[in-house]
C-alpha cells in the first residue's frame, strides 16, 4: 500500500508542478505583451531613411536623425523626435520630379496611411512652390492635407496652383498639389480655388 501511495503522491506532484509552470508561463506572457504595449518604443534606429518604390521608381522616401518604432501601440506608429525629411518623386515625361518636405516632428500612424509633421513645417514643391506652417497632416492614401494651424504660401507666377496665389490663413483643407484648396484667412474670410 505504501508504494501505491508513492506512487499517486508523484503522480500528484508532478501534475501540480506541471500546472504551475504552465501558469507561470501565460503570466510572464501577459506580463511581457503589458510591457510591449506601454508607451515605450520597441526599437530605435539611428540616421534612418525608408525609401517607396513602384515599377522601380521611386515614389517616396522618408528620413530622419532618429526613429522610434511604436509598433507594439494599439494604434501602430513610427515617431521622428529630432526632425523629418520627407521627397515625394514625380515623373512626368520622364523626368524625376522630387517635392521636399522638412518639419521639426513627425508621426507616420501604419493604420491610417497619415503623417502628422509639427513644428516648421515646410514644403518645397518641385515647381518652386513653399508652404510654410506649424503643423500639417498628409493623408497619403487620399492625397490630401490639411491643418487648422497658422500657415502660409508662396506660389510661383506659373505655378498651376498659382490662383491660390500667396496666402496666409489659419487652416487649410487641400489636395495635395494644392490644385483644390479651401483655406480660412485670419480675417475668417474663406479662399477657395474649386
Amino acid at each position: 500500500m505504501s508504494i501505491k501511495r508513492n506512487i499517486y503522491f508523484k503522480a500528484i506532484t508532478t501534475i501540480v508542478v506541471i500546472a504551475f509552470l504552465v501558469s507561470c508561463e501565460d503570466n510572464l506572457k501577459q506580463v511581457r505583451k503589458m510591457e510591449t504595449s506601454t508607451n515605450s518604443p520597441i526599437g530605435e534606429v539611428t540616421n534612418m531613411v525608408i525609401k517607396h518604390t513602384d515599377s522601380t521608381r521611386l515614389k517616396l522616401s522618408i528620413a530622419g536623425p532618429v526613429a522610434y518604432d511604436y509598433s507594439n501601440d494599439s494604434f501602430p506608429f513610427t515617431e521622428f523626435p529630432n526632425g523629418v525629411e520627407v521627397k515625394v518623386y514625380e515623373y512626368t515625361n520622364n523626368q524625376q520630379q522630387v517635392t521636399t518636405i522638412t518639419a521639426n516632428k513627425a508621426y507616420l500612424y501604419d493604420i491610417t496611411d497619415m503623417i502628422d509633421m509639427q513644428g516648421d513645417v515646410t514644403i518645397i514643391t518641385h515647381d518652386g512652390n513653399t508652404f510654410n506652417g506649424d503643423q500639417l497632416y498628409w493623408d497619403q492614401k487620399n492625397k490630401w492635407v490639411f491643418t487648422h494651424e497658422p500657415w502660409e504660401t508662396r506660389l510661383v507666377k506659373n505655378s498651376d496652383a498659382s490662383n491660390l496665389g500667396n496666402t496666409s490663413a489659419t487652416m487649410l483643407d487641400a489636395s495635395e498639389d494644392l490644385k483644390k484648396v479651401n483655406a480660412r484667412n485670419p480675417n475668417d474670410t474663406f479662399i477657395s480655388n474649386q
